[in-house]
């Protein structure tokens, strides 16, 4: 029962930042949206910060999994970051409170220990993507600064998504996005 409720808090609290403004999302309200009182939400998180880690922790182990399934296919390193590219966008564009916690917009000075883990994460991946391009003989720059053309093309995503108040699906661009990216990393 613990575990159950502690999923209904993370997905009311990736609701809320779908719908609201983040930095109006109290306890009271995701108490309120879970429909559990404060002191039980409390009794599973000690903090709203810990409520945040945890949902991006769950993504966060998401993503890895995929990235650790990728490398062990036979598809070449252009095709393996083609799929972990599109696996991401679709990823933030099922998941809307998960690519406000990417941007960082949910978070404020409170949550550091969150915004540290998103940092994390992106230099991870972008490592990861460098490792996947490490002898790729195709590419136009050192696999490392083809890694940062990626991953900040993700950012860019993500955060037009956010812009667009996740209006237009960045699914309905990504082939097109996908071939000039392509195109800026390979020869």
């Amino acid at each position: 029962m613990k575990n159950e409720r502690k999923q209904i808090i993370l997905q009311a609290l990736a609701q809320l930042l779908e719908k609201r403004n983040p930095s109006k999302i109290t306890t009271a309200l995701l108490a309120k949206e879970s429909k559990i009182t404060e002191a039980a939400l409390y009794r599973h998180f000690p903090s709203k910060r810990t409520i945040y880690l945890e949902l991006f922790n769950f993504c966060d182990f998401s993503i890895r999994e995929k990235i650790s399934e990728l490398k062990k296919t036979d598809k070449n390193s252009i095709e393996q970051i083609k799929i972990l590219f599109f696996f991401l966008v679709m990823f933030v564009e099922k998941n809307k409170g998960f690519a406000r916690i990417l941007s960082r917009e949910a978070l404020g000075p409170a949550e550091k220990n969150v915004i540290d883990a998103v940092n994390q994460f992106f230099n991870s991946l972008e490592l990861s993507v460098k490792q996947i391009l490490a002898d790729e003989k195709k590419l136009v720059a050192p696999a490392g600064l083809c890694a940062q053309i990626v991953i900040t093309g993700l950012e860019g995503i993500v955060a037009r998504f956010i812009r667009n108040e996740f209006k237009e699906n960045p699914s309905s661009y990504l082939d097109n996005y996908w071939q000039i990216l392509e195109r800026s990393i390979l020869k």
